[in-house]
């Protein structure tokens, strides 16, 4: 007899999350309480409709409301009006989501659970199965073939290996990478003592089992005579990195060339992707374990560098004057987007305020809509509508992450032209052809995703003009330029 658990995975696997109350009145009891004491399911609005059980047909009847909310009946040809309890008119949908996060924690996975494809497909963590570490990810096939899920997973991570439990699919479906696997969660998993609990060690087995006999010998990336780190540009993914040099495009795995992607020369080199290039000292030293000097951890990824890619000279150089370290090549990581600006959004909608310690705060507003139920007293009804509500979702960022230092480790006039922005509320005298201007509003338009203008040049007063808020929370000065002409002085 399967459990509540596995009937509640059964039912996201026929792509059917809904319940009602006549169902699940005949589940165990006590089962059913603990998995809702979970958080696994949301109660939704009350049915429009029940199956009779007075005269034996079983047929479909619609509910009537004698007191909205109160007291309902439904119609029957052989029993006639009938009245029914509330509580059969109960209905609940179950939360994919919760059920992905229970089984991160199932797994002892400590990282966020990341939606990569809505209501499908959800990447939990990573840990270590079968002598290597794997990404583990939870999907509903559903509408959602394994090989699209597979598909979504390459995009996220790139070819590393990777667990994915699905509800309804045991085994590697044809054209499945072989770096992939795919396990039934309902076999594996169970809920007890307030807990979802996965049979870890039936995992290291069938991944053990699957591991390959040996790792295969490491191998730098050949390059062409006379290539220089310049020519190489690198995309960092969770478990591997896509080099690209010279127009040719290779895949280095780090688990498959022994390189621990939980390592400290892999965080330092996400962390140099995140910030495109270029790091400060100080911003090193923050990163996984304190004690080690930045100098020994730029070192280390130096070696790391050279071994796979070979390419003589310095991959990462030191500028003492400015205490930053930059990439001799262009790097960034997989998912580096930019903002991530709502869909229907415009300038208008964002609001940039520069921090008194000079952090950026960058909000938009965000539209949600959500369902609920209203009584008309014309016609004694209730019926569900959509609302729709707005709310401000506000994001930190420092200046190098909408801006990106220079080689050098120096802030780029960019930069400083944003800045300046903020700190004069938006109104930046400027010529019309200035290119540290023009350059900042191509860089808005690219971070955000969106077409129109981010800065607009008035003919008649010489000034740029931003199309979004701009607000500081540091101190400025006013100066006389050569001119006569007030401007601003960063202060």
């Amino acid at each position: 007899m399967r459990t509540v658990w596995q009937r509640l995975l059964d039912r996201l696997a026929a792509g059917d999350g809904t319940l009602c109350a006549d169902e699940v009145r005949r589940w165990d009891r006590v089962q059913w309480d603990k998995l809702f004491a979970l958080g696994l399911l949301r109660e939704i609005e009350l049915a429009e409709s029940v199956i009779c059980d007075q005269c034996g047909d079983a047929h479909c009847a619609e509910i009537y409301w004698v007191t909205p909310g109160v007291k309902a009946c439904f119609g029957c040809e052989t029993e006639g009006v009938i009245d029914i309890e509330i509580d059969r008119l109960r209905q609940w949908r179950i939360d994919a989501g919760r059920v992905a996060g229970l089984v991160a924690a199932s797994f002892e996975l400590s990282s966020p659970v990341v939606v990569l494809v809505r209501e499908r497909l959800w990447h939990i963590g990573r840990r270590r199965f079968g002598g290597r570490y794997r990404d583990v990810f939870f999907g509903i096939g559903a509408g959602m073939p394994v090989s699209d899920m597979s598909a979504a997973i390459r995009s996220s991570i790139g070819p590393g290996p990777a667990l994915l439990l699905t509800v309804g699919c045991d085994g590697n479906p044809d054209g499945i990478p072989s770096g992939q696997h795919v396990l039934d969660l309902a076999s594996l998993s169970r809920a007890e003592d307030g807990r979802v609990v996965v049979d870890l060690d039936y995992v290291e087995d069938r991944l053990t089992d699957s591991a390959p006999s040996s790792r295969k010998p490491v191998q730098s990336i050949p390059v062409p005579a006379g290539t220089s780190w310049r020519d190489v540009s690198i995309i960092v993914f969770d478990g591997m990195m896509q080099v690209t040099v010279r127009g040719k495009v290779q895949e280095i795995d780090f688990a498959e060339v022994g390189v621990d992607p939980q390592s400290q020369p892999i965080a330092l080199l996400k962390l140099f992707a995140a910030a495109r290039g270029t790091l400060p000292s100080d911003r090193i030293s923050n990163t996984q374990d304190g004690s080690t000097p930045p100098k020994t951890r730029v070192r280390r990824l130096r070696t790391l560098l050279r071994s796979q890619i070979d390419i003589d000279g310095d991959p990462v150089t030191n500028h003492k004057k400015a205490d930053t370290y930059s990439c001799a090549f262009e790097i960034r990581l997989a998912d580096d987007d930019g903002y991530p600006t709502p869909a229907g959004a415009s300038w208008i909608d964002f609001n940039v305020h520069e921090r008194a310690d000079g952090r950026l705060l960058v909000s938009t507003v965000e539209k949600q809509r959500g369902r609920g139920l209203t009584f008309d007293p014309t016609d004694d009804t209730v019926r569900a509508e959509v609302a729709e509500t707005t709310r401000e979702a506000i994001r930190t960022y420092s200046i190098d992450d909408i801006v990106p230092r220079s080689s050098s480790g120096k802030m780029t006039t960019e930069a400083s032209a944003l800045v300046a922005l903020l700190r004069s509320g938006g109104r930046l005298q400027r010529a019309g052809d200035d290119m540290a201007v023009l350059s900042l509003a191509r860089r808005l338009r690219e971070w955000t995703g969106l077409a129109e203008d981010s800065l607009r040049f008035s003919e008649s007063t010489s000034t740029w003009l931003a199309s979004f808020s701009c607000s500081s929370g540091i101190a400025k000065k006013q100066r006389s330029g050569p001119n006569g002409n007030g401007e601003d002085v960063l202060a």
